[in-house]
């Protein structure tokens, strides 16, 4: 069968081809012990080729005459490999309440902060009380491997600052924020942190897909906790302070406004001026990989994007020539993965050739946190 995958290796975009299945030295046989032989031949490589990714109307079986196998090669598309896995990403679930200003903070460090009456249900009622505010963290770019996450999309290179699934809900209700409102997240400053904005995630076949927000805008703010919780407790809106703070208390953040529920993304684009296109091939898999590129000086994860005509084969387009980045290739298995990884520098090769290997699951997390910020 390794020649029947080297022969649609080969064929070309858009091209058909005949294979012929009968075998050397059978030219004596009756012509009815031939047509039954390669009717078998003809369905076995049929199913070899649906098994290999092939789609069951690419592949035709012409049984007039000898049977033969007409398979079709069209042409390429590329989708997102992977799919969002929660599941692999601790929810963190938080009681505000709905009558005053309130917040938390996540276990990274980040500030949620909500305005008084800001919820409302399915049907933009308001509602009272407290209610349950969950939020899935992707502060690293382990967080976001481990999920099948990424921080851009088929297009753009967007470096992140913090992504956040968020859910609230009040019993069994599930509610968003009031038009009008807008919630604050206090998030970890980068060094340099312009051109940061909140981008929304609309989840198709599986993955997310970032849409700016072309109105939003972030800001560097001096963030003070102990404030905060005093003017949360005491009053619905910040106060002045009447005295100097200590400046050893007072911490810069990035301050993001948030409109939706959901996904939301703190980025910023990448302006890629040297692109250039990376392709893995991984030796002997018959299911799809999660292949995704993460960039070694930056907080990108770029996701890899999946050959329609394969189940071996992607790439990473439009990424930065020169940048350092470590590729990896991965996918659950039992009580571990199969996984394959390279460091590379961007535009120095064009194609990585992989065999996945199997790893624990600890094995895996600590590979991981060796390459990865």
């Amino acid at each position: 069968m390794k020649q029947a995958s080297a022969v649609y290796n080969e064929l070309p975009d858009r091209n058909f081809t005949r294979l012929q299945i009968k075998g050397l030295g059978e030219e004596e046989w009756s012509r009815y012990d031939l047509i039954q032989l390669a009717k078998k031949r003809a369905v076995s490589i049929r199913e070899f080729y649906i098994g290999i990714g092939c789609l069951g109307k690419n592949i035709r079986m012409d049984l007039a005459g000898i049977p033969s196998v007409i398979l079709f090669k069209p042409r390429a598309t590329y989708s997102l490999s992977g799919r969002i896995d929660l599941n692999k990403i601790e929810q963190q679930c938080f009681t505000v309440a709905v009558s005053k200003k309130d917040f938390f903070k996540t276990k990274s460090g980040n500030v949620f902060v909500f305005e008084q009456n800001s919820f409302v249900d399915q049907n933009e009622m308001n509602v009272s009380g407290n209610v349950n505010v969950c939020v899935w963290e992707f502060y690293k770019q382990k967080d976001m491997i481990v999920s099948q996450l990424s921080s851009c999309g088929k297009e753009e290179v967007l470096e992140t600052a913090s992504a956040f699934y968020v859910q609230v809900y009040q019993g069994d209700k599930k509610l968003d924020v009031k038009k009008g409102k807008a919630f604050k997240v206090y998030l970890h400053r980068p060094v340099n942190a312009d051109g940061f904005k909140a981008y929304y995630g609309d989840v198709r076949n599986g993955n997310v897909t970032w849409l700016e927000d072309k109105r939003s805008y972030t800001y560097t703010s001096v963030f003070d906790e102990g404030e905060l919780y005093e003017n949360t407790k005491i009053d619905n809106s910040f106060l002045v302070r009447q005295e100097e703070s200590n400046v050893d208390e007072l911490e810069e953040k990035l301050l993001l406004t948030g409109k939706k529920i959901g996904w939301i993304n703190c980025d910023r684009i990448i302006y890629v001026h040297n692109p250039c296109e990376l392709e893995v091939v991984l030796a002997d898999v018959t299911d799809e990989f999660t292949v995704r590129l993460a960039l070694s000086k930056r907080n990108v994860v770029v996701p890899g994007l999946v050959n329609s005509n394969y189940l071996n084969k992607y790439k990473f387009s439009k990424v930065p020539a020169g940048e350092p980045a470590f590729v990896i290739a991965y996918k659950e298995s039992g009580d571990g993965y199969y996984v394959a990884y390279s460091q590379v520098t961007l535009g120095y090769i064009n194609s990585l050739n992989f065999e996945p290997q199997f790893k624990t699951k600890k094995e895996f997390e600590s590979l991981l946190e060796s390459f990865l910020h």
